[in-house]
């Protein structure tokens, strides 16, 4: 039997502080921790440092100035030295109503331009000149509150501590506070074949993220599947299991961008009631293809304590003496959604704002529309996006201005961390339509497979001419409410030029800085 390993996240804040004035307090300071502290069973967990643990921490320090970070990040790509620049600091004004598709700018985005620099010889870089604009009120990470949800993960240990790919830099972000705490959410990480010191390991890398966690070993004699749905009995029969009110399944490859609205929306749910909340395919034809409307597992899955425990206690897991499931299921969210129509009458409560995202090739149509996906899925697979590096933004002018769309009047889109995009022609189409960037299967068509999902979409620009698109490379938080980010544009690359246009000649680069 596997000891799972807990940690809590604990805070500087809450380590008790010695006066250098006034020696009876002293005095009595000293007998409590004597007394007391030997018998408590906080344990605090030391932040690490050493090689593994520090690629989870963040590379952009905020101790290097603007030009050596710049310059940092774009030798990291490749980028220059010969760039053309251009940058603005924008200033977020937290009175607007609500969070629209676009959001209208009255001012240029870049009124100065682009101009030429080489990075081999700048000490400094120019700065941008003030612009205000408008969002809602502020509701930063360190305000999210996910003590309601316990999310359920099963991976290998392998995947977990992958030095490139591994997720716990995503998890970091909607997990914790953005300081080092947790927001309340607890994480249970099931691992398959896992030993003892990689259990260890992981239980090490999580409390350094500040990320509250059971790691515990998945069972040897489960497949994928079985793993899967085997998540709900490990979340039901957990030791915190009563103090939470919604229990969550998702990949590893799952990162959920609003953690307030996530809460906020679920709430509305009465937990005490039975509910298996989920989200569809975009994929009309997979949706077909399966007969079913079930809850599709990279999108998250969330069940009320009724439906774990139905779950808990039903024979999912039991199969034919050919080894194969008795519920007829080769993935793990469709053999739960099997097990839920075979056994009960719970049937799927549908929400649409959670996104599978199994679009593939060009995910931008997507990340531009400016739409608030409550989850997003496959960004290190299907299609390539860092939604930790996107997320970073929220650390300023609050969550709901992740990815939020500011149209300025020179024809400039910011899709807020993932893009700025011009539109050197003007803009004479419907910006409140997806751009259809994705790849669809030969015969195919986007309006048939993901127009369910997406609505009428318009064409994409690509290669027209028409629209030019600046890409996040890098983001980080330079100081209390303000963050920096980074977009370029390359100039070998031919999805920004026209028939019979001249690829530039130089890397381009934009440089975004959001204040209070």
């Amino acid at each position: 039997m596997s000891i799972p390993f807990t940690v809590a996240a604990t805070s500087p804040s809450m380590r008790p502080r010695t006066p250098l004035y006034r020696w009876l307090a002293l005095f009595f300071i000293v007998v409590f921790i004597y007394y007391y502290l030997p018998t408590s069973t906080v344990v605090s967990i030391p932040r690490f440092s050493t090689s593994k643990a520090s690629v989870y921490s963040s590379p952009n320090s905020s101790e290097l100035s603007q030009v050596s970070w710049v310059k940092r990040v774009l030798k990291d790509y490749s980028i220059g030295p010969e760039i053309t620049y251009a940058t603005r600091t924008l200033q977020y004004i937290p009175d607007a109503k609500d969070r629209p598709l676009l959001t209208s700018v009255d001012h240029d985005l870049f009124e100065y331009g682009f101009q030429d620099l080489s990075l081999d010889t700048i000490s400094s870089l120019p700065e941008g000149p003030s612009l205000g604009v408008h969002v809602k009120k502020l509701m930063r990470p360190s305000d999210a509150d996910g003590s309601s949800l316990m999310i359920g993960v099963s991976t290998t240990f392998k995947r977990f501590n992958d030095k490139v790919n591994g997720p716990i830099k995503e998890w970091a972000r909607w997990l914790t506070d953005g300081k080092g705490g947790s927001n309340g959410a607890h994480l249970v990480l099931a691992l398959f074949q896992v030993t003892s010191g990689e259990i260890n390991t992981a239980r090490q890398h999580l409390a350094a993220a500040g990320i509250n966690a059971t790691v515990i070993a998945s069972k040897r004699d489960l497949d994928m599947p079985g793993r899967y749905v085997d998540l709900v009995r490990m979340l039901y029969t957990h030791p915190m299991r009563s103090q939470r009110k919604y229990f969550a399944l998702i990949d590893d490859d799952t990162f959920f961008p609003y953690m307030s609205q996530l809460a906020l929306t679920l709430s509305e749910y009465d937990h005490n009631k039975p509910y298996y909340i989920g989200t569809f395919t975009e994929r009309v034809d997979w949706m077909l293809a399966n007969h079913v409307p079930m809850a599709y597992g990279g999108g998250g899955v969330f069940l009320t304590t009724p439906v774990a425990q139905k779950i808990a206690e039903l024979p999912c897991l039991e199969k034919t003496p050919e080894g194969t499931y008795i519920l007829n299921a080769t993935e793990g969210d469709r053999l739960l959604y099997n097990c839920l129509h075979s056994y009960t009458e719970i049937t799927l409560t549908h929400l649409p704002s959670l996104h599978q995202v199994d679009q593939f090739g060009d995910p931008s149509g997507f990340y531009e529309s400016g739409q608030q996906p409550l989850s997003l899925h496959h960004y290190k697979s299907w299609h390539h996006a860092e939604p930790a590096k996107i997320h970073l933004v929220a650390d300023a002018c609050g969550e709901d201005c992740v990815l939020q769309r500011f149209q300025f009047k020179d024809n400039f889109v910011v899709a807020n961390g993932f893009s700025i995009a011009e539109y050197p022609k003007g803009i004479d189409f419907d910006l409140e339509k997806v751009e259809g960037t994705f790849e669809v299967p030969q015969g195919d068509t986007q309006d048939v497979l993901l127009s369910y999902s997406f609505g009428d979409m318009r064409k994409n620009l690509a290669k027209s001419g028409r629209k030019r698109s600046w890409t996040l490379l890098d983001s980080r938080t330079e100081s209390e409410g303000k963050v920096q980010q980074i977009y370029a544009k390359k100039k070998d690359d031919s999805r920004w030029v026209g028939v019979g246009e001249q690829l530039p000649e130089r890397d381009s680069v934009a440089v975004l800085t959001w204040v209070p």
